[in-house]
């Protein structure tokens, strides 16, 4: 992956190239690539990315409220990567979900053991 090491730092587009910012390791660009947005959502090879990006989606959402109700503890205690590794466990308490079906999945109270042992630090 190209990476700009120059006085000029780009953010944005042009043409086929994005330039970004990473925390990590600084200014960065690459080139546009992948499958359009609209035949992902209607294109039905594309039904089990859809599937996954639901449940994705909505571990994302869980793990938001989660650390929005314990902010007061986790303001000094959590690092950067917490809601990272929250949401991972979460996808996988949305996964062990038996009862509906692969897309409709969600969280059920019995899974949330899974939740046992997560560091905040």
């Amino acid at each position: 992956m190209a990476r700009v090491e120059s006085l000029i730092k780009l953010n944005g587009t042009i043409g086929d190239l994005s330039f970004y910012k990473s925390k990590s390791v600084g200014y960065q660009a690459r080139m546009k690539t992948g499958v359009s947005g609209a035949r992902i959502a209607n294109d039905a090879a594309f039904a089990r990315t859809r599937e996954n990006g639901s449940e994705f989606g909505r571990s994302q959402q869980e793990g938001k409220k989660l650390r929005e109700l314990l902010r007061d503890v986790l303001f000094e205690n959590s690092d950067n990567k917490f809601s990272q590794r929250l949401a991972s466990r979460l996808l996988k308490v949305i996964q062990m979900d038996s009862v509906n079906v692969r897309g409709e999945r969600v969280i059920v109270p019995e899974n949330l053991v899974l939740l046992d042992g997560l560091e905040c630090n």
